[in-house]
């Protein structure tokens, strides 16, 4: 099923210019997690997040169906997450995921641009890492400024970091992962840990995830970033 209109009216972002699809198919389950978990776990427009008492905050930005979400708040059980998505059913069944792995307690959801989020939720050097998978590659030369990651986001992103905090990136798009690699090498503050050609082997422990097993169908594999922040 689709979502019902009126959940759709009271939860979806219009405040804020996104690119991307609105709507989509979720289970009545779904939607019900969604409207009973996001007014708990959800961050306004008007709301910051609390770092304060010294609990590791990790971000993902664009977490899609939320499988990678919740395999890091499995993974790290010190960590709290805050997890960045626009697209409302996919917001549905992270939502889902997080209540069933029983780590949604340590979790909150903003559905608000990414560039917003940074400048006016996070604190300046308050997060432990960020992680970014297999954002939108904007393949046509038109639309390169659409792409997530550009210098003046750079900047922001290492801005909010702790010192020793990671970036850890994800592609399966050789154009866009070179973009981020040249863009993040060139950021003031970022460490890129890679190899010669900048990138890092996949992890033992990282999940296939859903953008990366449909790279894979399609020939492709994935090529993966990781940088730290540095004095």
């Amino acid at each position: 099923m689709r979502l019902e209109r009126g959940v759709r009216d009271t939860h979806i972002q219009r405040e804020l210019r996104t690119h991307g699809r609105k709507n989509g198919f979720v289970t009545k389950g779904q939607q019900a997690r969604l409207q009973r978990w996001l007014p708990e776990i959800g961050l306004t427009k008007e709301d910051r997040l609390n770092v304060t008492d010294g609990t590791p905050w990790v971000v993902e930005i664009g977490f899609g169906n939320g499988d990678f979400l919740v395999h890091m708040a499995e993974r790290h059980p010190d960590w709290h997450l805050l997890g960045i998505e626009i697209y409302l059913p996919g917001v549905a069944k992270a939502v889902s995921r997080l209540e069933a792995a029983g780590v949604i307690d340590r979790c909150r959801i903003s559905q608000l641009p990414a560039q917003y989020v940074f400048e006016h939720q996070i604190a300046p050097d308050s997060l432990a890492g960020v992680v970014i998978n297999h954002p939108d590659p904007w393949p046509k030369a038109r639309h390169h400024k659409r792409r997530l990651i550009q210098p003046s986001f750079a900047r922001l992103l290492t801005s909010r970091l702790k010192v020793g905090g990671f970036l850890h990136l994800a592609s399966d798009k050789p154009d866009l992962a070179e973009w981020m690699r040249d863009i993040l090498d060139q950021t003031e503050g970022l460490t890129n840990e890679g190899g010669d050609d900048g990138f890092v082997p996949r992890s033992d422990d990282r999940p296939l995830t859903k953008f990366e097993q449909r790279g894979r169908r399609e020939g492709r594999q994935s090529l993966f970033l990781q940088y730290r922040r540095g004095a």
